[in-house]
Order: C-alpha cells, then sequence, then structure tokens
C-alpha cells in the first residue's frame, strides 16, 4: 500500500506527500528487517523533501536517519564523521533557537528539538557499536538536557536517563548503573509500559552478572523474555535470548546457554540484523574454541528440535508467520556455522 501511494503521489509531482509517505515506509521495511530497502527509500524521500522545498532540518533529519540503518548494519566506523556534521548543524539551530533568534533553516522549535535528540540518539549507537563510552554518556546526557529544556513528561526524562546505564557499567560505575535502571524500572512499572519494564530487567540483569550474583541475572532476564515474548517486537526477543545466553555460559550451564544462542541467531537472521549477528556469531567461534581446548565440544541443537520445545513457542510461532522452512533455516545455520570454524 505505501508503494502504491508513493506511486501515486509521484505521478503528480506531490513531493511532500512522497517525502511523508516514504517515510513511514521506510519505518515499516526496517521493522520487518529489510535493511537494504528501508535506507533506499529513507534517501527517496530525502530526495522529495528537497523537492519539495521543506526546511534544511527536515532534509538532515531523515539523512540522519538513512545513517541510523547504517549503524544498525554494523557500519558505525564508515558513517560517524557524516553523523556528527549533520548533528553539529542542528545543535548549532538549537542554540539560536534558545537564544531567541530566528533559525529559517529550522523555524519550528519542537521539530528542531525532536530532530536534535534523535541525532544525538544516532551518534550515541553509533559511538557505543565502536565502544567509546565516555562520548555515549555525554551524548545520553545531552538527550536528557534537551528533553528538560522541551518540557518532557517525567516518564521521558527516567527513560531516555536509563540509558545511560550501560556506559556508567562498562566504566565501572555500577552504584550508578543500577540506580538508574531501578528507578527506570519503577517509572516503567507506573506507566505500564511492557517495553520499558523489559528493558529495565535485562539491565539489571546485566549489572547482577558484573556483581557476580549469575543466578540473580539469569532469573531477571527470564523475566524480561517472558514480556518480550507477548510483544511484537524480534529484535528485543533476540537480544534477551542472547542475554540469557552470556549469564547461562557464565552459570556453567552450557547446553541451555546453546539453546538461547541459536534462538537469537534464528531471530536475527530472518529480520536481517546483520550487526548484531556478527556478534552472536563470534561468540559461538569463542565457545567452540574453548570447548576444543579441553577437549569437549560445543554444538548447537537443531532448527526443528529447538523449534519443537514449549519454551521457544514463540520463537516456532514467527518462523511460520515470516514462512521460513525449518530446513532452508538449518541450512542457513549450518552454512554460518561452517564459516565460524572457517576462520
Amino acid at each position: 500500500l505505501y508503494e502504491q501511494a508513493v506511486t501515486e503521489a509521484e505521478a503528480v509531482e506531490n513531493w511532500c506527500d512522497v517525502g511523508w509517505i516514504c517515510g513511514n515506509w521506510a519505518i515499516a521495511l526496517s521493522l520487518i528487517g529489510q535493511l537494504d530497502i528501508a535506507k533506499a527509500t529513507r534517501l527517496r524521500c530525502v530526495d522529495a523533501l528537497r523537492k519539495a522545498g521543506r526546511p534544511k532540518v527536515n532534509v538532515i533529519g531523515m539523512e540522519l536517519e538513512a545513517f541510523r540503518i547504517d549503524v544498525f548494519q554494523g557500519k558505525a566506523q564508515e558513517v560517524l564523521t557524516d553523523i556528527e556534521a549533520r548533528l553539529n548543524e542542528v545543535r548549532g539551530w538549537w542554540q539560536l533557537h534558545k537564544a531567541g533568534k530566528s533559525v529559517p533553516d529550522a523555524p519550528e522549535q519542537v521539530f528542531l528539538g525532536r530532530a536534535l535528540v534523535s541525532g544525538l540518539d544516532i551518534a550515541k549507537d553509533a559511538n557505543q557499536q565502536i565502544e567509546n563510552w565516555e562520548a555515549c554518556l555525554s551524548l545520553l546526557k545531552e538527550i536528557e538536557q534537551t528533553y528538560h529544556e522541551m518540557g518532557e513528561s517525567k516518564h521521558a526524562v527516567y527513560r531516555t536517563r536509563f540509558n545511560q546505564y550501560k556506559p556508567l557499567m562498562e566504566l565501572g560505575r555500577l552504584n550508578e548503573a543500577q540506580q538508574v535502571a531501578e528507578e527506570n524500572l519503577a517509572s516503567e512499572c507506573e506507566a505500564g509500559d511492557q517495553d520499558g519494564q523489559s528493558k529495565a530487567l535485562s539491565a539489571l540483569a546485566d549489572i547482577w552478572h558484573e556483581r557476580g550474583d549469575i543466578e540473580q541475572a539469569i532469573a531477571l532476564e527470564r523475566q524480561a523474555l517472558s514480556i518480550c515474548n507477548q510483544l511484537h517486537a524480534p529484535f528485543d526477543r533476540a537480544a534477551s535470548h542472547g542475554n540469557l545466553f552470556t549469564h547461562l555460559v557464565k552459570a556453567g550451564k552450557l547446553d541451555d546457554s546453546a539453546k538461547h544462542l541459536l534462538a537469537a541467531i534464528i531471530y536475527l537472521l530472518i529480520i536481517q540484523r546483520h550487526d548484531h549477528l556478527s556478534t552472536f556469531l563470534n561468540n559461538l567461534r569463542i565457545m567452540k574454541s574453548r570447548a576444543a581446548e579441553s577437549g569437549t565440544r560445543y554444538d548447537l541443537p537443531r532448527v526443528s528440535e529447538l523449534l519443537a520445545r514449549p519454551e521457544f513457542e514463540v520463537l516456532g510461532r514467527f518462523v511460520e508467520q515470516f514462512g521460513v522452512d525449518a530446513a532452508e533455516l538449518q541450512g542457513a545455520v549450518d552454512e554460518m556455522v561452517a564459516g565460524v570454524m572457517a576462520v
């Protein structure tokens, strides 16, 4: 329907509508994992916005969203300079608006604020991918400050502050990380936001893992996965399975860890999140190498065997929904495993 709408809007050269429709179409494509097409559609939107004579902030905002897709695909290092250049331009406009000055390139302050927050978030994702944790923390604090300046709700402020837990944890500031995660969990429960609750529980699981209480970490992550399984969020489910893999390995429960590692790989294969898929394949390589060194094996279960297990029923329904044949999926997994062992 988006494709049909764009064709009709282009036929009458209604470039504003073309841009608006392409933006929504790109979101839909991203949600089902068609990232290359999603990026091309974002760039199609950029072209339409230029033809429509929209303010420059609209064009840059859409260019940044195209770079977000590059980051999703593991290309953060390649596009970080481009992201920062556009972000700095948006930052400059925001400062002018705050000073009460006219900004022809960004006339609507509310839209400009949202564009700034989005750009900061994309830059944060890129820095996180290359593990520049100080930069991540700085960007997240800037997002929080911008939300304050925009007059956003307490819940929105808590949600953006919550994202600070990861860089805080990576920097060894566990008490601060735990406080941020617990405050956010309380806020998400008060708001009835299940997605937010699952992410806060996963964060607390990470923190307890770092503190050495692995059973507590496993219990918290199972709660997070239970919530994810109720939502249409395949990437979040993959992430939660991956987190369980990490905690289970630490607990020495290797058979269970392999099941959750395979579940994560299946989700990421289907939605084409290659940036995170490479991380899990590297984890598999490490596990196989460790097993070989100790004279044992670390093998993933068969796909059909995993999908038949009651605890992975939601994954099975997801595979069916996308019309993916289990045998073909097994072939793709086998090919990846062979690639892992060839490196």
